[in-house]
């Protein structure tokens, strides 16, 4: 019981609800990018909300299954089809032995969420299956999905086919407001320097992924004659470097920086940012 991969996406990896009580040991929670899209592919399969899924970005991938099985997608909207005929590639599909699943072009969005009913048979580092790239642990083989690849199904059934409804998809949006609380360092900074840092847009580079999103924006003046020893980082800290630029940590970055923490993102916001795409506006707002 296995599913075949004959494209495995530009950048596909297996997530779950993420690797935590580790980071001082130097491990990130890695984990889902965007929670609320990962869990709802769960729950649309029956699925605890963190089992072990394919976190799929910019690219879809395309597989064959060997056994009646069904899938959810969900997060970023990709057009699909099934055994070459098109399907409503956002919610529940049904697949029976031999069929193959193709996700096409991406429409919003930028990661996707598939998951299959009964879940991935995978194993356990640090009690949890999410892929970190970096050290080359957890998923399979601690690397992105490639051609060629097998994962091997769990419990594997079908389930009421059944579509998301159009509210709970991402929307086509070219400006996002982040919800933001001060970071250890705020005070340090001068007004002006605060002022401009919650009226100014970002952007997320090119130069962005798991680990962290380097944002584009006019430079922030930073507190001057600061010396500060390496502390610790949350997934959404904004920190500011010397040449005024930002960088907001993600679920693989690491664990300590040494550059001032300006902001620091509300969890419950942080699954907004792995959907918005370079180019695309972002404003902080500040809740204090």
């Amino acid at each position: 019981m296995k599913v075949s991969f004959s494209q495995g996406g530009s950048f596909t990896t297996i997530q779950d609800g993420g690797r935590f009580g580790m980071a001082h040991l130097g491990f990130p929670p890695s984990g889902f990018m965007d929670v609320i899209s990962a869990r709802l592919a769960n729950r649309l399969v029956g699925n605890e909300p963190d089992e072990a899924l394919l976190e799929i970005t910019w690219t879809g991938v395309e597989f064959s299954v060997d056994v009646a099985c069904a899938v959810a997608l969900t997060g970023a909207q990709f057009d699909g089809t099934v055994n070459g005929q098109p399907i409503d590639a956002y919610g529940v599909v049904s697949l029976q032995a031999g069929d193959c699943l193709r996700m096409g072009p991406l429409q919003t969005g930028v990661r996707a969420y598939l998951s299959f009913a009964g879940g991935l048979l995978l194993p356990s580092v640090g009690r949890s299956a999410s892929t970190l790239t970096l050290a080359g642990l957890g998923g399979l083989h601690g690397r992105p999905l490639q051609a060629g690849d097998e994962l091997p199904l769990k419990q594997p059934h079908q389930v009421i086919q059944r579509a998301v409804p159009a509210w709970h998809r991402w929307p086509q949006q070219n400006i996002h407001v982040i919800r933001v609380l001060p970071g250890p360092e705020f005070a340090l900074f001068e007004p002006g320097a605060i002022k401009q840092a919650l009226s100014q847009p970002y952007q997320i580079s090119q130069d962005s992924n798991r680990q962290g999103f380097r944002l584009q924006s006019t430079p922030i003046q930073g507190p001057k004659d600061l010396s500060m020893i390496s502390s610790g980082l949350l997934p959404g800290t904004l920190q500011v470097t010397p040449d005024g630029q930002t960088i907001l940590a993600m679920q693989d970055g690491q664990t300590t920086g040494g550059y001032p923490r300006l902001l620091v993102v509300k969890q419950d916001e942080l699954h907004k940012l792995a959907q918005i795409r370079p180019h695309q506006d972002i404003y902080f707002f500040c809740e204090r």
